[in-house]
C-alpha cells in the first residue's frame, strides 16, 4: 500500500509506501467483443491486508483489457471499475484522510506480461479504493501496488 493519492503512486518522487500490505485470490472470466482486440469481463478479488492494517477485502469490477495482435512480451492492457467493500474500515484510509468507510468504489489498471508457460502470466497492477469523486460521503481512499500471476484454465 501507498501513501498520498494514486497519481503519486506513478511519480518516483513521491511515492511513499505506508507498512501495510496485502495478499490475495482473484477469479475472473471475459469474452471477445466482436472481432476487436478488445474484450470484456468480470473479476471478483479476496484481499488480505495485514501491516499497518488488518481486515479483509472484496473487490468485484467490471474489466476491459486490450490484447495486442503482435506477440510480444506485453500480453494485455486492461482497465477495470466497480465496488470494493472492507471488513473493516481502512487504517491507511483513516491515516491519511483522517476518516474512511467500508464501501467504495474500487478501479484498477494492469499490464500484463508474458512466462514461459502459454498457460502463466504475470502481472501488475494500481488497486485503487476512493469515494469515487464524491459519489461516497466519505473524501478518502488509497493505492497499493499489485504483482500477481495469472493461470487461464
Amino acid at each position: 500500500m501507498t501513501e498520498g493519492s494514486w497519481h503519486e503512486t506513478v511519480n518516483p518522487k513521491r511515492l511513499r509506501f505506508a507498512g501495510s500490505h496485502m495478499v490475495g485470490v482473484a477469479v475472473g472470466a471475459d469474452r471477445a467483443i466482436g472481432d476487436s482486440r478488445f474484450r470484456f469481463g468480470a473479476e471478483a478479488q479476496l484481499l488480505g491486508h495485514f501491516g499497518r492494517q488488518d481486515h479483509f477485502e472484496l473487490s468485484v469490477p467490471v474489466v476491459l483489457r486490450y490484447v495486442p495482435d503482435t506477440r510480444s512480451v506485453v500480453t494485455s492492457l486492461a482497465a477495470g471499475l466497480g465496488l470494493s467493500y472492507a471488513s473493516d474500515v481502512p487504517q491507511v484510509e483513516i491515516d491519511r484522510n483522517g476518516a474512511s468507510q467500508r464501501l467504495f468504489v474500487h478501479w484498477m489498471a494492469e499490464i500484463e506480461f508474458d512466462l514461459p508457460d502459454p498457460d502463466l502470466t504475470t502481472f501488475l497492477r494500481l488497486h485503487h479504493r476512493s469515494d469515487g469523486y464524491g459519489l461516497f460521503e466519505v473524501d478518502a481512499g488509497s493505492t497499493g501496488f499489485v504483482l500477481g500471476v495469472r493461470k487461464r484454465f
